[in-house]
């Protein structure tokens, strides 16, 4: 298969990069897709002569959710057939958009209505495969594609016509949850998400891992992710074609959090603000940016 005569247009969404990480990674998407589009939410302005590499410099942080649905727009109105989207840090496998096309081709064909092709992501400083706690994903005979009901926004590749029936991101959430709620939309409308565990993609979430009160293994992010976090899945909470189980594990978790947390991270009581901002906002119905004025 010829990549660069299938109109993919790789998506970065950027937010204070590391300028040589964003450069390799831009070197490399060059190499896998006919554009490059940079979505640049910094304060300040990157780029560089390239007929291949398209910036959007916003000069202000719109959201993932934003920045992408612009880099999409950008994207579909001049020639792409498919977006890969991408974020700051991650490291597409050489082969990663040939396999996903190749995934997409392959499934479409045996008549599979496939709206969105995921990548296997793994912990790019130690190797390790991502892997659900609870496994719920469907393998397709033959194939090495599991039908999912979410997979991460990075990596994930997006035909042209799925944009055409259900649009962008959701620009309501700014940040969290809006990988998963795009992909709860494309089944609402009847087609599915699919894995590809041979389209491998180098990432990180958050910190990594700590241990809580010695048995807790969490993995941990800034502490005003919590905002988001709270308000937009409990937003979540009210929307018909959230699948049920992600609600009843998510109320879980919420709960565990703001009970645990505060009191056994160091920077407890700082994440239990913006849990109780996040909340609050829910309830007084608040959605997009919010500044969030960080304690000392």
């Amino acid at each position: 298969m010829n990549i660069s005569h299938n109109g993919v247009y790789s998506i970065i969404v950027t937010y204070r990069p590391i300028m040589e990480d964003l450069y390799q990674q831009i070197e490399a998407l060059k190499l896998q897709t006919d554009y490059v589009v940079v979505c640049n939410n910094s304060s300040y302005d990157i780029g560089f002569e390239d007929d291949k590499v398209i910036f959007f410099n916003f000069r202000d942080n719109l959201g993932i959710a934003k920045a992408q649905s612009i880099g999409m727009k950008w994207a579909f109105k001049n020639g792409a057939n498919f977006v890969l989207q991408m974020d700051q840090d991650s490291v597409p496998d050489n082969e990663l958009v040939l396999n996903l096309l190749s995934s997409y081709s392959e499934l479409t064909a045996q008549g599979y209505k496939i709206g969105l092709v995921g990548s296997q992501d793994y912990d790019k400083d130690t190797g390790v495969m991502s892997k659900a706690i609870i496994d719920k994903s469907k393998k397709i005979e033959n194939t090495n594609s599991f039908i999912v009901s979410n997979v991460l926004s990075s990596g994930s590749l997006i035909p042209q016509k799925i944009y055409s029936l259900i649009g962008g991101m959701d620009d309501s959430l700014f940040i969290d949850i809006v990988d998963f709620e795009y992909c709860w939309r494309v089944i609402d409308n009847d087609y599915l998400v699919v894995k590809n565990k041979d389209a491998l993609l180098g990432h990180k979430l958050g910190f990594g891992s700590v241990k809580i009160f010695l048995f807790f293994t969490i993995n941990i992010g800034e502490s005003f992710r919590h905002y988001y976090q709270y308000r937009n899945i409990l937003t979540m909470m009210n929307r018909g074609y959230v699948p049920l189980s992600w609600k009843i594990t998510q109320l879980i978790k919420l709960i565990f959090k703001i009970i645990i947390y505060p009191i056994g991270l160091k920077d407890g009581k700082d994440r239990f603000r913006y849990m109780r901002m996040g909340i609050k906002d829910y309830l007084g119905g608040k959605k997009g940016c919010i500044l969030i004025q960080k304690s000392n």
